[in-house]
């Protein structure tokens, strides 16, 4: 039987210790691109396959020890005030999710606010230098079509959300497609047949378009007395809602926009005697009432956003990628007080 080239082969071959051979292999950023490379052409001319036993037993021992501080990972936000990026609270909960995880992993999150005082591209990335910082995790941006110019080739970065168009990096996301999916199967589970969704063409915007593509991925298959028109203005008011509803008749509201629940109930709708109501995302804002919807795991999505550029730094990745990668997060479905069963039938 052959014998499986091992890393100390590849060392005495490209005249290096094996550790340098172990780290080259894994891109680790402390050994020079040009090594890296040089040492990996030498593996594959030898028919080097890592063995996948050791590796195994490698993360065991690794797991086992103490997590040691690797550096920091800049939380850069961009909104008009130091803490406007904070806008609601699935936002605050990506960063301590992102913290969370950070700390896990042997690296401390560090907030960068990009329109500080008197700060220019160039000053950012003379302060990132001078902290030796290279992981970028980019939070949601003030609008929808967001662009920043730094020096990317010198860092490794993903955004969190689609809001920043320019540079298209790695992506890190709730699945919003997929959680009013979920909000629609629930709802036609229960019996509901006439649900109408409500939305700002802004924030529809915010997640590309994905709250109302996935209603609508679901409208289409139904008979043509159960499809509503969507309620998707700039500006949605109690007036143009109730208005709406007057019209329309639906027996369910879907929405993110949770303070309609409150409008419906100020104006004689008893919630869900009367009419239904559930929403994609149960993080964005608090509300009195237990409201059925689904809870988009938001600190599970600022955790993933941690990996992603740990993953890149360890790979030696940086700049802007050629190809586009996205990291979803798919919610939960949560029972609430705002949806009743109407029927045993379960349609999609």
């Amino acid at each position: 039987m052959e014998r499986r080239v091992t890393i100390r082969d590849i060392a005495k071959a490209a005249g290096v210790h094996f550790t340098t051979v172990s780290r080259a292999l894994t891109k680790h950023p402390c050994i020079p691109a040009a090594t890296r490379e040089r040492i990996a052409k030498i593996a594959v001319d030898l028919g080097y396959a890592p063995d996948p036993m050791v590796s195994a037993l490698t993360n065991y021992r690794i797991r086992l020890k103490a997590t040691s501080f690797h550096g920091n990972i800049a939380w850069m936000t961009n909104g008009f005030t130091r803490n406007g990026w904070n806008s609601c609270a699935t936002f605050g909960l990506y960063f301590e999710g992102a913290k969370k995880r950070a700390e896990q992993l042997g690296y401390r999150l560090e907030e960068f606010w990009l329109r500080e005082p008197g700060m220019s591209t160039s000053r950012m990335e003379e302060i990132l230098a001078a902290r030796n910082i290279r992981a970028l995790i980019f939070s949601p941006q003030p609008g929808s079509k967001m662009r920043i110019r730094l020096s990317w080739d010198r860092f490794s970065a993903v955004r969190l959300g689609y809001t920043l168009a320019w540079p298209t990096l790695r992506t890190v996301s709730a699945d919003c497609f997929n959680a009013v999916q979920v909000v629609v199967r629930h709802a036609r589970s229960l019996g509901y047949r006439r649900l109408g969704f409500v939305v700002t063409s802004k924030s529809d915007a915010r997640v590309d378009r994905a709250w109302s593509g996935g209603f609508l991925s679901f409208q289409r298959l139904w008979p043509r007395e159960e499809k509503l028109p969507l309620l998707s203005t700039k500006v949605i008011t109690a007036t143009n809602f109730l208005k709406w509803v007057k019209a329309h008749r639906p027996d369910v509201v879907v929405s993110q926009e949770l303070w309609l629940l409150d409008v419906l109930e100020k104006n004689g709708y008893s919630v869900p005697r009367d009419i239904g109501f559930a929403t994609p995302t149960l993080t964005s804002f608090s509300h009195t009432r237990k409201i059925s919807g689904v809870n988009e795991n938001a600190l599970e999505t600022g955790g993933s956003a941690v990996e992603a550029v740990v993953a890149m730094v360890q790979r030696g990745e940086s700049g802007i990628p050629t190809t586009i990668q996205s990291v979803l997060t798919r919610g939960t479905w949560e029972d609430g007080d705002t949806l009743l069963r109407k029927t045993s039938e379960t349609p999609p």
